[in-house]
């Protein structure tokens, strides 16, 4: 049965294997099939869109990088071969024979195949791009998706490292069957150049940036042929070599950046480092600082590069002694490496080169480490992709590329040595000869790379974004849900203003402050001239009281005035409060609104532990419902303000009362006959206060019978509506709902990819939650170490004498082991490391120099034995004394007095810690909490 067009690009490179020719069909533009073949100036022939689109661009050619005209003509001949070939695989009934005119510099060559049924039968073999489908299918198109919403996830990337003129760059050439590295022999890497392959399904383009090592800033941008790629590189290698100083000329600051979009390539990064050296010094720590930048970018991703180590073959094969070897070896990365033994057409040995492959011993008994042989997770492999000579290759390299492939396997298959025939066939078998076993040999060690690590990695770093995305959605507080919003307002509303709210805690303050000392203080003073009499004129004793008067009414207006700053003015401010994540002392997390707190005291020992409890109840921010706010306030303000009218018009009435001539509170008396002189001419009077009524305590009570209850106004919000939310908090909602929403895409999209079945999914995220508590826990036990060697460092500095009789237990050593067992199990638990990027780092406590918290945990009983010791032998000192002399009662009196100033001194010690606590509650802020509110 003839195979489907949709498999026309993997059905053509199959046939291009077996004529490297027929390469003559695929556009240098875009690597495709072309459809409308036409011919340019330059003597090659191009689709006509994509010379088109060229030379509006550039007057250079593609192919040669010479100056050229815009002149095309249409190839017809060309064409109609192309057609013939599509047809007769839709057909696919008897054999073909197709030929044509070779274009480019060779213009008259006449070239010619003929295709049987069972060339395109079957895809035997594959390029990696293929191998890898499966999982880039469900990757490829969120693979910006993983890396802006995951933190920066990639899928890992393929890494080839070697010493210099190894052949790095010929490897990833054919990994990627595009030739867009360096060829010239003397133009080796001088850079790093990154090869980033893009599924795009429908488009063909490469385009070419020079940007700095991190990747910050661009230097240059632009398209670039996919057959002749390698010379626009090496262009810009040269560029950057010449504006270096004299010296190694290997550029460290810099990386270009080949960018690939095609239908038939993975979404995947291959990275080819410059070659490493011994000398010259300079030039070899250039390299290594670049080979250090790529170490720092694999672990930020969580170490997940996979690492291809080339070595020459050439003469006696010898791993150990190379460089990019010691490397690996240095680093710890054989786990995640593939050896490769290039140039083997140059080795004299052929049975050491299939010992060192393989690990085997050779015929003579040598063990394949003797040799120098170093082993590696995913093995070694043969290759051989000596280039074809001839100046036609240097311009056509998608049939040179073929041609390698070609020439390679025929080299294994039928060695012309009968040496190499007898251990070639031993390699051949295990799998271990040629560009195709090593296509495999990555491939296997890949997958098997993102099953046993880069799975784990990726997974968890989805369940640390879901559980993030979670709490911020948690903690903004809108409620869709009408029922449950008016439900949970009016909790909210109650917490904040009903009886133990901040709201009683004002006004018990209000009271004690402004009532009951200042105010009563002011009345007293102003009214301590009567307590003992005052004498004044007849005639100004109206004035005398008409002064007193406006002195009370200034001392009303200012308790109006307190409160209406205190209960009216506040109000507002503690509704429009958010409730935000802090932490009390070592470890107490909470969510506070002010001074409140959502949990009791020790419930939460960790964010995690606070995200926890916000799914069993959620909150409302009643800042996001302004609206609703508002009309709380002005019911309670009108309310208020009714009550400060009526507490004006009371204490008015009192004041008026006491400086009335019938006044209660005073007698008003003549000098002359209640006085000590008897003056008949005495025209004065005395104003005195009346000992059975205190104004005092009736305009207090007046004062305080009118200042508002908490218990008074629970019902005065009950009927109002809470609304719909701010308009910012609605756009707050939405772009947290959509990252979460982004954030389930990535992870089902991991899911399909990997095939991560329901019970592995829940085993995973079992794992993730009890490494949560346990990093939490081993947090606290060392931040609860670090308190208590504090402490114990403090009580070394100070004098005996002065140390408190009942000091701070000191950690022993069964807490120092207990914390580092909980690191150990932390350190278990997580099997894959990360570069320490995780939800549950993001929330570092900051440490808290409490003294309260030194209690949080109880000290162990070898540090309180050790401490008793000292105590007991105190006592027995006294006993010793008291059998030799007898006991003098009156010298002992004054020790009692001693012994109470420590008991008093400890009595005095929680209000202190009381104090510590509150000046030491920390609110966890966005930035110590890890979230960039503006960044998503």
């Amino acid at each position: 049965m003839a195979p489907e067009l949709t498999q026309l690009d993997d059905i053509f490179r199959q046939v291009a294997r077996k004529f490297p020719e027929v390469t003559d069909w695929l556009c240098p533009i875009r690597g495709l099939l072309m459809e409308d073949p036409v011919k340019a100036e330059d003597g090659f022939n191009y689709e006509r869109a994509a010379i088109q689109t060229w030379l509006e661009a550039s007057d250079v050619s593609p192919q040669t990088r010479e100056r050229m005209g815009k002149l095309l003509e249409e190839n017809i001949c060309l064409k109609g071969v192309i057609q013939q070939f599509k047809a007769f695989l839709k057909d696919g009934v008897r054999e073909v024979t197709l030929a044509w005119t070779h274009g480019g510099l060779t213009d008259n060559t006449k070239r010619k195949v003929t295709l049987a049924p069972s060339d395109v039968e079957s895809i035997s073999r594959k390029e990696m791009c293929q191998e890898l489908s499966k999982f880039f299918k469900e990757l490829d198109p969120v693979e910006d998706l993983l890396h802006s919403t995951l933190d920066g996830l990639k899928v890992p990337k393929i890494v080839v490292v070697g010493d210099e003129s190894a052949g790095k760059s010929t490897i990833l050439e054919m990994l990627a069957m595009l030739p867009v590295f360096p060829r010239n022999a003397r133009c080796c890497t001088r850079m790093a150049i990154h090869l980033r392959l893009r599924r795009t399904p429908g488009v063909s383009r490469a385009t070419l940036t020079v940007s700095s090592a991190k990747g910050e800033t661009k230097d240059v941008s632009m398209d670039m042929p996919q057959e002749n790629g390698w010379l626009l590189v090496e262009e810009q290698m040269k560029r950057l070599q010449q504006e270096l100083s004299e010296g190694s000329k290997i550029i460290s600051d810099k990386k270009i950046i080949v960018e690939v979009h095609r239908p038939d390539v993975p979404c995947l990064d291959l990275v080819d480092l410059p070659g490493m050296v011994q000398s010259p010094p300079d030039k070899a720590r250039q390299i290594e600082a670049i080979y250090e930048q790529q170490l720092n970018d694999d672990k930020s991703n969580g170490n997940q590069c996979i690492y291809l180590a080339v070595v020459a073959a050439s003469g006696q094969a010898q791993p150990h002694t190379k460089k990019s070897v010691e490397f690996i070896v240095k680093h710890g990365l054989q786990g995640r490496t593939c050896g490769i033994f290039s140039k083997c057409d140059e080795n004299n040995d052929a049975d050491a080169l299939r010992a060192l492959t393989l690990g085997e011993c050779t015929e003579d008994g040598e063990s394949a480490e003797s040799l120098g042989g170093i082993q590696l997770a995913n093995g070694w492999v043969a290759t051989m992709l000596k280039a074809p000579n001839g100046e036609h290759f240097k311009h056509h390299n998608f049939e040179r590329i073929y041609l390698q492939q070609k020439q390679e396997a025929d080299w294994f298959e039928n060695p012309m040595v009968p040496d190499r025939k007898k251990h070639f066939a031993s390699l051949l078998a295990g799998r271990a000869a040629g560009v195709f076993a090593l296509v495999a040999r990555v491939d296997a060690g890949y997958l098997k790379h993102l099953q046993e690590n880069w799975k784990e990695f990726a997974v968890r770093r989805i369940f640390e974004k879901e559980a993030e995305a979670e709490f911020r959605l948690q903690l903004l507080g809108v409620v869709e849900d009408v029922d449950e919003r008016q439900r949970l307002a009016q909790q909210e509303v109650q917490r904040r203003l009903g009886p133990d709210s901040e709201m009683t805690t004002m006004r018990n303050a209000f009271v004690k402050e402004v009532i009951n000392e200042t105010t009563e203080e002011q009345v007293r003073q102003v009214l301590k001239d009567f307590a003992s009499g005052y004498s004044c004129e007849a005639h100004n004793f109206r004035e005398v009281l008409k002064n007193k008067k406006d002195e009370l009414m200034s001392i009303l207006e200012n308790v109006l005035k307190e409160m209406q700053a205190c209960m009216v003015d506040k109000v507002q401010d503690i509704l429009l409060a958010s409730s935000k994540l802090c932490k009390d002392g070592v470890s107490d997390f909470n969510i506070c609104t002010g001074s409140l707190r959502l949990y009791k005291q020790g419930a939460c020992k960790s964010q995690w532990d606070v995200q926890e409890k916000l799914k069993e109840e959620r909150i409302i921010q009643l800042c996001c419902y302004r609206d609703y706010v508002q009309a709380i306030v002005r019911e309670h303000e009108k309310v208020c303000s009714q009550t400060m009218r009526n507490l004006r018009e009371a204490g008015q009435e009192y004041i008026n009362l006491l400086v009335d001539r019938r006044s209660p509170y005073l007698q008003v008396k003549s000098s002359f006959r209640h006085g000590k002189r008897k003056d008949s001419s005495d025209s004065r009077v005395v104003i005195q206060t009346d000992g059975h009524r205190d104004f005092v305590d009736d305009f207090l009570v007046c004062c305080l019978e009118h200042v508002p209850h908490p218990e008074q106004q629970q019902d005065l919000y009950k009927c109002i509506e809470v609304g719909a939310e701010t308009p910012e908090a609605r756009a707050d909602f939405e772009r947290l709902q959509e990252v979460r929403g982004l954030v389930k895409t990535a992870r089902e999209s991991v899911i399909r990819a990997l095939a991560i079945g329901e019970d592995e999914l829940q085993q995973m995220r079992w794992k993730f939650e009890v490494d949560q508590y346990a990093k939490e826990d081993a947090k606290e036990d060392l931040q609860m170490a670090d308190v208590h060697h504090m402490e114990a460092e403090s009580e070394r500095a100070t004098p005996a004498s002065s140390q408190p009789r009942s000091a701070a237990p000191v950690a022993g050593p069964d807490l120092q082991e207990k914390c580092e067992e909980a690191a150990d199990e932390v350190a278990s638990a997580r099997s894959v490391t990360s570069s320490g990027d995780t939800w549950g780092d993001t929330w570092e406590p900051v440490t808290s120099h409490s003294a309260s918290t030194s209690e949080a945990r109880p000290p162990s009983p070898s540090s309180v034995q050790e401490e008793k010791k000292p105590v007991e032998a105190k006592k027995e000192e006294p006993k010793k004394d008291e059998e030799k002399k007898p006991v003098e009662t009156k010298k002992e009196e004054p020790k009692k007095e001693e012994e109470k100033k420590p008991v008093e001194a400890k009595k005095e010690e929680p209000k202190k810690e009381e104090e510590e606590k509150e000046e030491n509650e920390e609110e966890v802020t966005e930035e110590e909490f890890g979230f960039d509110w503006e960044a998503d």
